[in-house]
């Protein structure tokens, strides 16, 4: 329910880039979303227009979308990634890997032939988004992944998805089905801008990293390791007061927020360990410094280079929404110059 508020605020794209023209987005579009099956990742989230999310005419008096009646098979397909208005969960990227068409009627007897979508045809279709109000695009300043391919939390993508041709004048529903890897970007610490100091055979080492600003819900993930040639070492984390942040801790990839050690807090890390550390938002531009001291017998170490990996955050999973398609029947002229338009990446390919 909460997903489908996000969805329903009546949020206009700022640019076009699905299969419509530019008065659609710019005067009319509004993201509906889409009904999901059961099963897979609730966070991951799809919309499109009234007429392909609810199979009725959007000029009814209800409806507001972008088209006459008919859609012919071809749709702008929206995703979302609603990792931030989950609290029971830490919050993770989806990286989509396929989509995968079977068309039915409206009774749900399947009516066409299926077929999936990936690699560059995926990425080349899936390039836009909306970018107003609390909506993020794909590529929105400040994230791990800028290429169309990976939903970071907060995010959306959205783009042009059609049918096969002989299958574009029918009508009934698709079941679309999505599959995705979640994941998070961390970034390795402590790393370039940590300071040293070696005395009586003992090195002291402080690293200040900032952070944000974040949406609420929103995170940032840290790998901590103990440098090469250091012995066990103490380590204190601390956030600074009043930024609007939440730091927690885990010895590996935790699901649930609760399995996390939360608040500021020291401990000891033997040498060859890590440490991922996650800091959430708890209000909307959320922003502060983390603070990392450390302390151990022997001589300054060797630090490696900043740099940010994707790790795995659970297993591949999918999700299946439905979308429906209004053709306009084999005779219609206007069918016919529907089916001639230009083709688009994440149709069929033909």
């Amino acid at each position: 329910m909460l997903l489908a508020g996000l969805l329903l605020l009546g949020v206009s794209p700022a640019l076009a880039g699905g299969c419509f023209p530019d008065v659609y987005y710019q005067m009319m579009f509004k993201p509906v979303s889409l009904e999901a099956l059961p099963g897979g990742d609730t966070r991951l989230g799809a919309f499109s227009d009234f007429l392909a999310a609810k199979g009725e005419d959007p000029h009814s008096d209800q409806g507001s979308g972008c088209m006459c009646g008919v859609n012919n098979g071809r749709w702008d397909q929206g995703l979302v990634n609603a990792s931030p208005a989950d609290p029971l969960r830490a919050p993770v990227a989806l990286r989509i890997d396929k989509l995968h068409l079977d068309l039915f009627t409206r009774k749900g007897k399947p009516q066409g032939q299926s077929f999936g979508i990936s690699g560059s045809r995926l990425a080349a279709c899936l390039n836009s988004g909306l970018k107003k109000g609390d909506w993020r695009r794909f590529d929105a300043p400040g994230g791990a992944w800028k290429a169309p391919g990976t939903l970071e939390p907060g995010e959306n993508l959205i783009g042009c998805v059609c049918l096969k041709p002989e299958d574009r004048r029918k009508s009934g529903y698709v079941k679309l089905k999505v599959s995705y890897t979640p994941l998070i970007a961390a970034t390795s610490l402590p790393g370039p801008g940590a300071a040293q100091k070696h005395k009586g055979g003992k090195t002291a080492l402080e690293q200040t990293v900032k952070i944000g600003p974040l949406p609420n819900g929103g995170a940032r993930y840290y790998l901590f390791s103990v440098p090469a040639g250091a012995a066990d070492a103490s380590l204190r984390l601390t956030l600074a007061p009043g930024a609007g942040l939440k730091l927690y801790t885990s010895q590996a990839w935790q699901p649930k927020q609760s399995a996390w050690q939360s608040g500021d807090h020291a401990r000891t890390i033997a040498a060859g360990k890590t440490l991922l550390v996650m800091v959430r938002a708890t209000k909307a531009k959320a922003g502060g410094e983390l603070k990392l001291s450390m302390a151990w017998a022997g001589p300054k170490a060797k630090l490696p280079a900043s740099a940010s990996k994707a790790l795995p955050a659970g297993a591949p999973g999918a999700r299946v929404f439905k979308v429906y398609v209004l053709g306009m029947g084999t005779s219609s002229k206007a069918s016919s110059s529907f089916d001639s338009a230009p083709a688009q990446p994440c149709c069929d390919g033909n």
